[in-house]
């Protein structure tokens, strides 16, 4: 279940992905979590989803069975590639805003 949020979650910085002119807007309430909420929570987010893909990988090396190895590896390695996708997606905004 935590995973699953996790991923839902993942898509929610997907959607709302911020491109490199983005402007911060304090006037709207919905737009302030957009261009700085969203912004904000997504290093926090990155953290969480590595120290979940650990928890799998400690999980599926203290398996017996080799259907659940199976499976744990396979989420190890979507969960690896979807941490590559929101850095492709997030790394303009960050390269503005530090450089």
């Amino acid at each position: 279940m935590l995973r699953f949020l996790l991923i839902l979650l993942g898509f929610i910085f997907l959607i709302f992905v911020q491109d490199k002119d983005t402007e911060l807007v304090l006037d709207e309430s919905i737009e302030t979590i957009l261009t700085l909420g969203l912004p904000a929570t997504f290093p926090i987010y990155l953290m969480v989803l590595m120290f979940d893909i650990v928890m799998v990988i400690v999980r599926f090396s203290s398996s017996e069975s080799e259907f659940e190895s199976a499976f744990f590896k396979k989420v190890m390695i979507f969960e690896i590639g979807f941490i590559a996708i929101l850095i492709y997606a997030w790394s303009p905004y960050f390269i503005s805003v530090f450089v």
